[in-house]
């Protein structure tokens, strides 16, 4: 029985690939020469292996949530303080605003910009990437109120929302060319609500 030859690259590595170019132009201004460069494959082995151009940008968008959700997992079990990560992941998001290039944003807030309104799978895939990294900022504000650093009679489900909304809206700002000390007293701000 002829099982066909073997696959020749590195599954993950090329969704990464596919993954920075979607996120760095977005899904529209994605071409698949470009895929199909940035990946290097041809387009058999694209399609074999990842579908077609819509399956294969849901395919990045899980594999975006689950790099960001290790990563915030990961830097928030390495901080002392709940709340400081909080305000540390704020101010990253901030210091991107000194780039002058490549402001790229949230792959998750920009898809939901651009078309998740459009295709009911990507705005599902967008909805699952805002739960999970949700969830840890949920366990964050958690953590706070047990180190004494949140005390808010408001719902820990709207501080979470709350705080979420503002990140995302920084991540806008950012994106539009906003100057970092515009942003700097937003963050002060969102962090002064979270009390």
């Amino acid at each position: 029985m002829n099982l066909g030859r073997p696959r020749e690259f590195d599954i993950d590595r090329t969704l990464e690939s596919a993954t920075r170019q979607f996120w760095a132009v977005g899904y529209e201004a994605t071409s698949l020469q470009d895929l199909l460069r940035v990946m290097r494959l041809s387009k058999s082995s694209l399609y074999q292996t990842f579908g077609n151009k819509q399956q294969l940008f849901i395919q990045c968008l899980d594999h975006y949530r689950k790099s960001m959700v290790v990563q915030l997992e990961e830097k928030l079990a390495a901080n002392n303080s709940a709340k400081g990560f909080l305000r540390e992941f704020l101010e990253d998001i901030v210091a991107e605003a000194q780039q002058k290039t490549g402001r790229k944003g949230c792959l998750l807030v920009n898809t939901a910009n651009e078309l998740s309104h459009r295709i009911p799978e990507v705005q599902l895939a967008v909805a699952e990437g805002a739960g999970a990294v949700l969830k840890v900022f949920h366990r964050a504000m958690e953590l706070a109120v047990e180190q004494g650093d949140i005390a808010s009679s408001a719902s820990l489900e709207s501080l979470v929302n709350f705080y979420f909304s503002g990140a995302s809206g920084l991540r806008t700002m950012v994106k539009a060319g906003v100057d970092k000390r515009e942003l700097e007293p937003v963050v002060a701000l969102i962090m002064d609500s979270i009390k």
